[in-house]
């Protein structure tokens, strides 16, 4: 007796490379966001102290405050994403951009324009973790690589556009708000566009089919939360990126 055609690796392999390049796809636009907002505020440094006339020791303050905020954050997040489960944490961090965006649109002073950096920090913040955790649970271990690769190339791309985005905008239109405004639609344009797709997002153990993950390790023992802390890997890259 034959086995079903629909059960062949033949033809799963399709269905796996859909689903692979889907995720990876998704995951690429949400991390190329969050790098566009690094750069939401200072493209239009000229604007705001044409306006305000604030110093550019003064507006430097605001890329400190994200930061802070987002280095803080991701290391917190984490924890979060292990809890809360890496999808609604997307969510909630698009969520943030889309709400810094219009708090700078609408800015009035300096304590404004520091509340928008504090929520593009927010947002900025459990990227990492959520990115990592989708990639892992939801693409094929021979596609990983390439799915780290085009994370890290999104994430370039959005540094890129965002100084043409947010100044083309700004010089176009006479109006910085008119950007800031923009780039609060972008985020929530890519924020609906991952709510759409959710189901290629589901990092949860029982929405990951055999045939998105065909080689699936065996559980590993439960350890205590902080287990990693043990890793010389860790300490390493940490020195690495702290220096």
């Amino acid at each position: 007796m034959t086995r079903p055609a629909s059960t062949t690796p033949q033809n799963q392999a399709p269905e796996t490379l859909r689903s692979d390049a889907r995720t990876i796809g998704l995951i690429g636009l949400a991390h190329g966001s969050s790098h566009f907002f690094h750069l939401l505020l200072p493209p239009l440094f000229p604007w705001l102290i044409k306006d305000f006339g604030y110093s550019y020791s003064e507006l430097s303050v605001l890329v400190s405050l994200f930061f802070i905020v987002s280095g803080t954050g991701q290391a917190l997040a984490g924890f979060a994403v292990d809890r809360f489960g890496a999808r609604p944490i997307l969510f909630a961090a698009l969520g943030s951009f889309t709400v810094a965006g219009l708090i700078a649109s609408t800015a009035q002073g300096y304590a404004m324009l520091l509340a928008a950096s504090f929520f593009a920090g927010l947002g900025n913040a459990p990227f990492h973790p959520v990115d990592f955790t989708i990639l892992n649970k939801r693409v094929s271990q021979q596609r990983i690589g390439h799915a780290f690769s085009v994370h890290g190339l999104s994430g370039n791309i959005g540094w890129a556009l965002a100084p043409v985005f947010m100044a083309g905008i700004t010089t176009a239109t006479g109006s910085w708000r008119t950007a800031c405004f923009c780039g609060a639609m972008w985020a929530l344009v890519v924020l609906v566009i991952m709510v759409l797709n959710r189901d290629a997002l589901d990092d949860r153990a029982d929405a990951i089919k055999a045939a998105d993950k065909p080689a699936v390790a065996v559980a590993a023992p439960q350890e205590h939360p902080m287990a990693f802390m043990k890793l010389p890997s860790v300490w390493l890259c940490f020195s690495f990126f702290f220096w």
